[in-house]
């Protein structure tokens, strides 16, 4: 059982691990504009390898990264490359806070891929709260306005594929830790990043490369406190708090590019984010009745 001062530093890690990967959004989006996603994606992923190195130190080195599963990771690095790359490119036509909200629709998709590939049922209630989810989607994106935009079909992507490395993550969990996830991943999106680069180049000054090394130690230090607060708290307890990445999106778009949110957006976003929580406390109270004694 997970006392009272674990859950509160597993709140608090999470609230800082989302600070950081907000960070560095903010700096993929200003990138977006100045290199191609490969070289984003390569910068991104070398530099993250500096905290995530630290972490499987601390988590007892090469027996921390050892695996059994080396497809599954090759297929979760493509996933997550192609995510990443999406990611980049929709934010060239959408602010910060719209990308996340629709990115947040993820959970959605990990409902049906669970149904398919770990075997779970899908009750009414989750059902109901997926539809409610991308209701949610279609009022940040108002497409009777216009305002969907040619991004919004890349965030999407990110979403749904997101949400099939999730659970593919959860599958193997019985074999494999975070620390190989982070490690095989990050080192797979490394060379991938250096296999396209060069088909993609663009030349990149001191201060650009600067703002790549901020995106990527920001993402690193954020996945550490965010794989240390799951490690203190239930997932169901700490993964609300990843919600607070869309404040972090509006603010971001204020101080950098004067982009105030609409009133779509907001509400949008509070619908997403209504429908996410409750999934995940449906998840959590579920697996508490198939532990109840009869």
């Amino acid at each position: 059982m997970n006392s009272t001062s674990q859950i509160t530093r597993g709140l608090f890690f999470m609230a800082i691990g989302i600070a950081f990967m907000s960070m560095m959004d903010a700096f993929i989006k200003h990138l977006s504009e100045t290199i191609s996603a490969p070289q984003t994606l390569f910068f991104r992923s070398f530099f993250a390898l500096i905290p995530i190195l630290v972490i499987v130190h601390l988590k007892g080195g090469l027996k921390a990264v050892k695996t059994q599963r080396p497809f599954l990771h090759l297929f979760r690095t493509v996933l997550a490359a192609l995510a990443f790359v999406s990611f980049t490119i929709g934010l060239r036509d959408m602010s910060l806070a719209n990308a996340l909200a629709v990115c947040f629709s993820a959970p959605f998709f990990m409902v049906v891929y669970s149904k398919y590939l770990l075997g779970e049922q899908i009750g009414f209630h989750r059902i109901g709260a997926m539809f409610v989810g991308f209701l949610g989607v279609v009022i940040v994106l108002q497409p009777d306005e216009g305002i969907i935009g040619t991004g919004a079909p890349y965030m999407l992507f990110v979403a749904a594929t997101y949400g099939l490395t999730q659970v593919l993550a959860r599958k193997a969990a019985a074999t494999e830790t975070a620390a190989s996830f982070s490690f095989w991943t990050t080192c797979g999106m490394v060379l991938l990043g250096i296999g396209f680069m060069p088909f993609y180049w663009m030349d990149i000054d001191l201060q650009t490369l600067g703002v790549c090394f901020l995106m990527g130690l920001s993402g690193g230090i954020g996945h550490y406190f965010m794989v240390d607060a799951v490690r203190l708290a239930p997932t169901s307890v700490v993964s609300p708090v990843e919600y607070t990445a869309l404040i972090w999106g509006v603010a971001f778009d204020w101080m950098f590019w004067q982009v105030m949110p609409e009133y779509a957006t907001l509400a949008g976003s509070l619908v997403i984010m209504a429908s996410g929580i409750y999934i995940l406390w449906r998840e959590r109270l579920h697996k508490e009745e198939e532990i109840l004694p009869c």
